[in-house]
C-alpha cells in the first residue's frame, strides 16, 4: 500500500549535523505583523532536515507572552522551548518597560555549542535581528562553522545575511483567498457605518472582527493584517477636514489596487461611472460611490453577504457590548442628528470624530444627507 506522506528530502546525516537556534519573538512577531498569520516551527523543522539532522534545536522567549499552543507546536516540531522570563522596569515617566533576557542566552547557548560540539559544522539561525552580527562572525570567521540566517521575508537585516555569507528565508505562503475575504469584510464595514462616519485604521483594526470568520482570520490577527494591506496598497489613507475645520485621515480600500477591483468590481464600476459623469475622479472616491439605499445594506438591511463576511454583523449594536469598542475612540464627531437626538443611543457608533464635510458627503445604506458638525 502506497504512502502518501511527503517525505523531507534531509540526506541523512551525510552533509553532517546541524544545530538550529530559533529567535522566537523575532520570527513570530514579523510573521504576524508582515503576514498575519502565525509561523509554523513544523516548516522550519522541514528546512534544517535539509541540511542534515538536528543535533541541537533549540526556541527562545519569554514564553509567557505567548499563546500556550506555540509550545505545543514547538514540541510537535521537536525544538526545545527555552523560557527565559523578561526583566520589567518603570521608567521616570511611569511607563512600564520590557527588557527580554533570552537574546544573551541565546548567543551564549551558540558559543557553547560551537565550542563543546565542534562536530556540528553548520548553524541554522532563525532571525531577521542585526543585533546577532557579532555572533554570526566569531562562527563563521573564527569558528569556521557555515551559518544559515532564516528570516522571515522583509524584515531581516541585509548586514545580518551579509555577516552570515548565506540566507534561507522562511517560506510563508501569502493567502489571496484570505486578502479577498478581508476586503469584502472592510466593504461591509464602510457600508454600514451611520451617516457622516468615514473609517479610521485605529476603529477598523478593533470592529473589523464583526465581519469576519474567525476561521478565516482570528481577531488578534486583523490589526497586523490593516497594516500589510496599508502596505501593500490595497488600503490608503485620505485626509479630510471637518466642519470644525479639523484635520484627520481616514482609511479607505484603494481601487487603484488590481486585487481590491477583482474582489469588487460592482464598486469599482460604480466609481468609474460616477466619475465619468462628473467630468473626472469623484472628488471623495470610494465614499462617493454609496448611493441612498445603495450598497450591501440597502436601506439599513444586509444583504447576503459575501464569503469571508459574517452575516448580520453591525458596528456598535447597542447597549451590553463588553468589549473595547464600548469606549469611544479619539476622533470622531457626532452628527446634528446625533445631537438633537434623532439617531437612538444604541445605534450611536463609538468611532467618534470623523466627520466629513458637506462636499465630502457618503450616502450609505439609504440614510439621508443631513447637515455635518
Amino acid at each position: 500500500m502506497g504512502d502518501d506522506r511527503v517525505q523531507v528530502p534531509y540526506n541523512n546525516g551525510i552533509g553532517g549535523e546541524v544545530a538550529v537556534f530559533v529567535d522566537f519573538e523575532n520570527i513570530r512577531y514579523s510573521s504576524i505583523n508582515s503576514f498575519g498569520r502565525e509561523p509554523d516551527p513544523i516548516a522550519w523543522r522541514d528546512k534544517a532536515l535539509r541540511y542534515g539532522l538536528m543535533a541541537v534545536a533549540r526556541a527562545y522567549a519569554d514564553f509567557d507572552q505567548h499563546p500556550p499552543q506555540v509550545r505545543t507546536r514547538l514540541d510537535v516540531a521537536g525544538i526545545e522551548a527555552q523560557h527565559f522570563p523578561a526583566k520589567r522596569s518603570i521608567d521616570q515617566a511611569g511607563r512600564e518597560k520590557i527588557q527580554s533576557r533570552s537574546d544573551l542566552s541565546l548567543v551564549i547557548d551558540i558559543i557553547n555549542t560551537a565550542l563543546t560540539r565542534p562536530d556540528i559544522k553548520t548553524f541554522m539561525l532563525f532571525t531577521g535581528d542585526k543585533d546577532f552580527i557579532r555572533v554570526v562572525t566569531i562562527l563563521r570567521n573564527r569558528l569556521g562553522k557555515r551559518v544559515v540566517i532564516c528570516g522571515v521575508p522583509g524584515s531581516v537585516s541585509p548586514d545580518l545575511v551579509a555577516a552570515a555569507g548565506e540566507e534561507d528565508p522562511i517560506d510563508i505562503a501569502r493567502s489571496v483567498d484570505i486578502d479577498i475575504a478581508v476586503i469584502r469584510a472592510i466593504d461591509a464595514y464602510v457600508a454600514q457605518l451611520h451617516d457622516g462616519f468615514v473609517p479610521t485604521q485605529s476603529h477598523m483594526s478593533r470592529t473589523l472582527w464583526r465581519f469576519l470568520d474567525r476561521s478565516v482570520l482570528p481577531s488578534e490577527h486583523i490589526e497586523a493584517k490593516v497594516m500589510e494591506f496599508l502596505r501593500k496598497g490595497i488600503l490608503t489613507k485620505r485626509p479630510c477636514v471637518n466642519g470644525q475645520g479639523q484635520e484627520l485621515v481616514t482609511t479607505e480600500l484603494n481601487f487603484d489596487n488590481p486585487l481590491v477591483r477583482e474582489t469588487l468590481p460592482h464598486r469599482f464600476e460604480a466609481i468609474t461611472a460616477q466619475a465619468a459623469l462628473a467630468g473626472g475622479e469623484g472628488e471623495d472616491g470610494y465614499y462617493d460611490e454609496f448611493e441612498d439605499g445603495e450598497g450591501p445594506f440597502e436601506g439599513g438591511a444586509p444583504t447576503e453577504p459575501d464569503v469571508g463576511v459574517t452575516a448580520g454583523a453591525a458596528v456598535d449594536d447597542g447597549a451590553g457590548d463588553e468589549d473595547e469598542d464600548d469606549e469611544p475612540g479619539e476622533g470622531n464627531v457626532l452628527t446634528r442628528a446625533d445631537i438633537a437626538g434623532d439617531v437612538d443611543d444604541d445605534e450611536v457608533d463609538d468611532n467618534w470624530g470623523n466627520v466629513i464635510t458637506s462636499g465630502e458627503r457618503s450616502h450609505r445604506a439609504g440614510l439621508p444627507a443631513t447637515g455635518n458638525v
